[in-house]
């Protein structure tokens, strides 16, 4: 379970950093978190499996729900605890996270950092 576990942690890691790179100050994160965490936390599997949504008729949430990466976040977790490996799902979480850390890379932007605006280290 702690493979699972630290490869999940690291995407939400990387995609705090990507959605860090948008925010200019702390104060926004109230909107980021209303608009783009819980609506990724609630069309994942982590309320309702994959198989209710799809027996329950709820297509396209379902269809939403298998192209999340927070549900492969869900599954791989879950599997874990199990004992089992869910290879598509780690395979998604470690695609995300490399897709989420190099844009969060790649729009760093250095001249925003703690140093410039306070012109003091730490």
């Amino acid at each position: 379970a702690l493979p699972a576990l630290l490869l999940v942690a690291l995407l939400l890691s990387a995609l705090g950093l990507l959605l860090s790179n948008g925010i200019r100050q702390l104060e926004n994160f109230a909107g980021v978190m209303n608009f783009v965490i819980f609506p990724l936390f609630f069309l994942s599997s982590a309320l309702y499996p994959l198989w209710k949504l799809e027996e329950s008729g709820a297509r396209v949430i379902h269809f939403l729900a298998t192209w999340n990466p927070f549900t492969h976040a869900v599954e791989a977790i879950r599997f874990a605890l199990h004992g089992q490996v869910s290879v598509q799902s780690l395979a998604i979480v470690g695609a995300c996270l490399v897709v989420f850390f190099l844009l969060a890379a790649w729009g760093y932007d250095p001249q925003r950092g703690m140093l410039k605006r306070t012109g003091k280290p730490g």
